[in-house]
């Protein structure tokens, strides 16, 4: 049975730029719970998993996913793409007095970042690096 697509017609999207900055909008976050036992603690822990829309015009429609882990290991480490901690900081995202914060809170973050490519997965842009927030208008 021949299928009516005509692949001639079919424009492939271009990746994301790699190293370059870009703005983001987180738009999802939700916790989860780890598929395998974290290594160090032997336990399940916790993540925030987070859909992000890139707000450069040039790029519409485009979405990056990314995962930050709640286990006390990632929250402690200084690479504010591994510690939600730390990315707030950087965000200028300030946490409520008693120390926490919801998924509603985050989906209201804006923030300059750039993105990388690793090898296992080539065509999957992954959150390099996070620069600064971007102030409501």
């Amino acid at each position: 049975m021949d299928i009516d697509v005509n692949l001639n017609e079919v424009k492939e999207k271009p990746l994301l730029p790699a190293d370059v900055e870009l703005g983001f909008a987180i738009v999802t976050a939700e916790v989860k719970i780890a598929k395998n036992a974290n290594k160090s603690t032997g336990n399940k822990e916790p993540y925030v998993n987070c859909t992000m829309t890139v707000l450069n015009p040039e790029w519409p429609d485009y979405k990056v996913f990314h995962s930050f882990s709640l286990s006390i290991g990632a929250l402690s480490s200084p690479d504010a793409t591994f510690s939600i901690k730390k990315f707030f900081s950087v965000v200028g995202y300030v946490w409520r007095t008693d120390g926490k914060f919801s998924t509603e809170e985050v989906q209201t973050i804006r923030f300059m970042g750039k993105l990388k490519y690793e090898d296992k997965a080539p065509n999957r842009p992954v959150l390099a690096a996070v620069l600064r927030g971007i102030k409501a208008a």
